[in-house]
């Protein structure tokens, strides 16, 4: 615990009030040895509890002082014993109320110490609670994004107007597929991988629309999880034919022929 730390977490005031443990009482002890910052701040909560208890000390009376003595006075007492008056400076004449004061903040600064504490401890535990609960919102925002996009592609697929398009592995990718939904009424082209496999190191798969004779990019296919499933491409309004190809990261203006690994006619 740092000083600044220990000033703000009032075992200063606890240990001035005879209310800290024996292992707080020795970290303050300990901090109040080694680090000026803290036996200042010590030194002026004591002088603040002493100037506040003889603020707040009350006098008694007039009379009581006068009634106190005629009591005294009252009782019986040995033949020749002499009754020495004592006498006490002013300043000191009302000191067992200041002390009776010291006492009673004490005991209230005591009660303030021990509140302070539940209410950390309460506030912690409030902490904890709008920790636990922003992390199920974020859990709930994440499903609720998900299911979102599920619909969007749900929409897509049984759209009467979407054509499918059956991209079939060619060589090295034999046996592999992925499907093109093609709205070519409205030129939108939505590429599902299905289960492509990666593509090498520093290479990404790219998709073609033959028009016309001529390949046209189509856009760059992405594995990533967090797309998975239907991925928004390129539009194209009309196409004899959907290709994916190979390419360097980025893309090609024109494919490599030899890297063709899909292939679908309409």
């Amino acid at each position: 615990m740092t000083a600044e730390e220990l000033i703000r977490s009032g075992l200063l005031e606890a240990y001035a009030l005879g209310q800290a443990s024996p292992q707080e009482a020795a970290l303050v002890e300990g901090m109040r040895a080694s680090h000026s910052g803290v036996r200042a701040e010590l030194d002026a909560i004591e002088q603040a509890l002493e100037a506040q208890a003889m603020h707040t000390a009350v006098a008694p009376p007039p009379g009581v002082k006068a009634g106190i003595m005629a009591r005294i006075a009252a009782e019986p007492r040995a033949a020749g014993t002499p009754v020495i008056p004592i006498q006490r400076p002013a300043a000191t004449t009302f000191n067992w109320l200041a002390a009776a004061s010291v006492t009673a903040l004490l005991l209230s600064a005591a009660m303030n110490y021990m509140q302070f504490r539940e209410l950390r401890e309460v506030r912690g535990e409030l902490v904890r609670s709008e920790n636990d609960r922003s992390v199920l919102a974020e859990e709930l925002q994440v499903q609720r994004t998900a299911m979102e996009r599920t619909q969007q592609q749900l929409a897509v697929v049984m759209d009467p107007r979407a054509e499918m398009v059956v991209l079939n592995g060619m060589g090295a990718a034999e046996g592999k597929k992925a499907r093109i939904y093609w709205d070519k009424a409205a030129s939108e082209v939505h590429f599902d991988a299905l289960a492509m496999p990666a593509p090498p190191e520093g290479m990404q798969y790219q998709l073609w629309a033959q028009v016309d004779g001529q390949m046209v990019d189509a856009g760059m296919v992405s594995l990533d999880p967090d797309t998975a499933g239907l991925q928004r491409m390129k539009d194209i309004a009309d196409a004899q034919a959907f290709a994916v190809s190979i390419e360097r990261a980025g893309g090609s203006p024109v494919p490599t022929l030899t890297s063709v690994v899909l292939l679908g006619q309409i």
